[in-house]
């Protein structure tokens, strides 16, 4: 694009704030953008839990970790489906849109709000994260990117985006795997309008972190070894084999920390590991993902045993796998297809098989005898992350689908 700054607007359908990953990934991409120089807007939907969620957050900037300088304006949903997350009114909501096929929705629809706004407000070029606004927007000939990591093809928002995506303005799709390439290919979407990007990391978010300071600051102690697993929990994340590794494990001066989750899961991990007479497992429940960074810095090794019954094992791209390398810890994976595509064993980490706490503990104790190896795989998991930074990330789309002479002004 060369030095060319542009009027961007990051696009979501809701769940801003909230714990969900996609949200995480849409707030870093709106900051990897920014820091490129670009002009930025987060552009959202807000219905009854987003509101709670801004309540509860006093800072949205912190709780993500991204530049003050994004600006984010929400569009509330001001028909019934402000509450459409509420379970009393799921079944309610789903007979209307099965009623209606779904046209009353798009009568009051805050996602043509939104579109209606990037054409009044002259934006550039849309990303988004939504189905819908991309719909809008090449019916209001506004340039738009859309990102998807579905196999859901046939998901009907998104089948009326495929039946216009050989439209100008529709410049294309990003995703995360080849596997999801053919499947958006075989829909009708042109193949060269599809970038096929890994997720990715905010690099500069982890540096000047020391593992002393960190472990201070978060109230962990300075003189035991500390196996860290951080993220969702899951069903497939492989956190019983963790704890299966902490019980082979007793070392007083081994500690394993489980960071985030959801109160429930938490709540069912945390009994699970009592009804184990596990005493040297901590949780501390959901942490902002602007604290990510720190508690990773903190840690001697990085867990990350997910298993098949994660839904998306074969295309997934973690968010957490370019966190733990950034942290320039060692890494301990599971030896499945889209994980070993990016960690090489012995080199950049250790892979084990699926489902075995015994693997993960002879891994973390190989680790933990060999300073050698632990300082090899860091140095070369840190120098590897730097091809997964956001901000290459936010060039390559840019550079991919927008031209200095394709801007929406310019129309």
């Amino acid at each position: 694009m060369g030095s060319a700054k542009i009027k961007i607007a990051v696009i979501s359908s809701g769940h801003i704030p909230s714990q969900w990953a996609h949200s995480i990934n849409t707030m870093k991409m709106a900051n990897a953008f920014s820091k490129l120089g670009h002009n930025v807007e987060v552009l959202t939907v807000e219905r009854y839990l987003e509101r709670k969620n801004k309540q509860r957050i006093k800072d949205i900037y912190k709780f993500y970790g991204i530049s003050k300088n994004i600006k984010i304006l929400y569009f509330r949903d001001n028909f019934l489906f402000y509450l459409e997350e509420m379970k009393p009114f799921n079944w309610i909501l789903w007979i209307l849109k099965k009623i209606t096929k779904n046209r009353i929705r798009y009568i009051f629809d805050p996602e043509n709000q939104i579109s209606e706004y990037c054409k009044k407000n002259n934006v550039d070029i849309c990303y988004c994260r939504s189905y819908r606004t991309v719909f809008y927007n090449i019916k209001n000939k506004i340039p738009s990117i859309m990102e998807s990591h579905t196999p859901n093809i046939k998901h009907p928002d998104l089948q009326r985006v495929i039946k216009l995506s050989h439209s100008k303005y529709f410049k294309g799709l990003v995703t995360i795997s080849d596997i999801l390439k053919q499947n958006f290919m075989k829909a009708g979407i042109p193949k060269d309008k599809i970038l096929v990007l890994q997720d990715g990391v905010d690099i500069e978010s982890f540096q000047n972190i020391k593992k002393t300071e960190a472990r201070a600051n978060l109230g962990l102690p300075q003189d035991k070894s500390i196996i860290m697993y951080c993220g969702h929990l899951y069903k497939g994340r492989g956190i019983e084999y963790i704890l299966d590794a902490a019980k082979i494990l007793k070392d007083k001066n081994v500690m394993f920390a489980i960071v985030g989750g959801f109160p429930s899961d938490v709540s069912y991990w945390k009994k699970y590991a009592n009804d184990m007479g596990l005493v040297n497992v901590v949780f501390t429940g959901f942490v902002e993902n602007g604290m990510v960074p720190t508690y990773l810095k903190a840690a001697d090794v990085l867990l990350m045993p997910y298993t098949r019954d994660t839904p998306t094992y074969k295309w997934m791209s973690p968010l957490k796998l370019f966190e733990y390398m950034a942290a320039g810890q060692p890494i301990i994976a599971t030896d499945l297809v889209a994980i070993k595509e990016r960690i090489e064993n012995l080199k950049t980490g250790i892979l084990v098989k699926e489902k075995s706490g015994k693997e993960i503990a002879n891994a973390v104790r190989l680790i933990l005898d060999n300073r050698v190896l632990a300082n090899k795989l860091s140095r070369n998991a840190a120098k590897e992350v730097e091809k997964y930074s956001l901000r290459k990330r936010a060039e390559a789309i840019l550079n991919k689908f927008v031209s200095e002479n394709n801007s929406y002004r310019k129309k």
